[in-house]
């Protein structure tokens, strides 16, 4: 059984970068769009997307190199389950996840987690936030900081973005504008449907203001509490895909209403 290195055709312990471009590179020998949809260049490439989706986040790497350490047997390259519930920013993984894919990405937001994922060879801001992440993990604020800067900039309304830019704020010294960054996540998060608690974001944003000495003691003091909602973990994450999938149908369907019209290139 292939490993996932296996996939991408790198070392284990290649770097992010090393990563990246054997992704770019394997897409070209794969990819659906290249070869008629062919159905075995189809599954290949899920395969590698998958791959490159595990190994090019640092934290679901760690778990899955911990879960080939533990079975001393490379582990089969399913969807990417690795994400630990204890580790959420947002409200749960699957708000995490749908998030990061999604918000502020050049990919429709009403498709199917299928075809995300095959539009990710075009997601340069989804790499890039990979890439951010990893700074994170080994350490290297200034750099994490900086590429969430650039997000931002692109995606303004991205709640990950702000979150990592915010806590390497905070890292770097630069509490007030840590502060700033946690609240533009809060206030983003009010917006949402279902509207987000972010527990952690809100710990973090008074850690941030509690630095800032007394003036930020004082702003934590009129800072709301998260929105009331009885649901589970379970039945947020589910309430989130069923929305996303909900949205997909309507748009299949219109598009089955909708007249069949002939290619220009077939027309005579």
């Amino acid at each position: 059984m292939r490993s996932l290195y296996d996939i991408l055709g790198v070392r284990v312990t290649a770097t992010f970068e090393e990563i990246k471009k054997a992704y770019y590179r394997q897409v070209k020998l794969c990819h659906p769009d290249l070869f008629n949809g062919d159905l075995a260049k189809t599954q290949e490439f899920q395969e590698l997307v998958n791959a490159f989706d595990i190994l090019s986040d640092p934290f679901t790497r760690k778990e899955y190199d911990d879960r080939r350490m533990i079975e001393h047997t490379p582990v089969p390259p399913t969807t990417n389950v690795f994400h630990d519930e204890h580790d959420k920013i947002m409200d749960t993984i699957a708000d995490d996840i749908l998030e990061e894919l999604i918000v502020g990405n050049d990919v429709p937001k009403n498709t199917t987690l299928q075809s995300l994922m095959l539009d990710l060879a075009h997601t340069d801001r989804f790499i890039m936030f990979r890439e951010a992440k990893t700074f994170f993990s080994q350490g290297k604020f200034n750099y994490c900081y900086a590429l969430c800067g650039k997000l931002i900039d692109l995606s303004p309304h991205n709640i990950l973005y702000h979150f990592y830019y915010a806590e390497s704020a905070r890292i770097l010294g630069k509490a007030g504008r840590a502060a700033k960054h946690f609240r533009i996540c809060l206030q983003i998060g009010v917006m949402r449907t279902p509207p987000q608690r972010l527990a952690k974001i809100r710990r973090h944003y008074r850690a941030a203001q509690q630095a800032r000495g007394w003036i930020g003691k004082i702003a934590t003091w009129f800072l709301e509490e998260g929105p009331s909602i009885d649901l589970t973990e379970t039945e947020r994450s589910k309430m989130v895909i069923d929305e996303m999938f909900a949205t997909e149908l309507k748009r299949q369907k219109r598009q089955q209403s909708l007249p069949h019209r002939v290619p220009p290139k077939q027309l005579k």
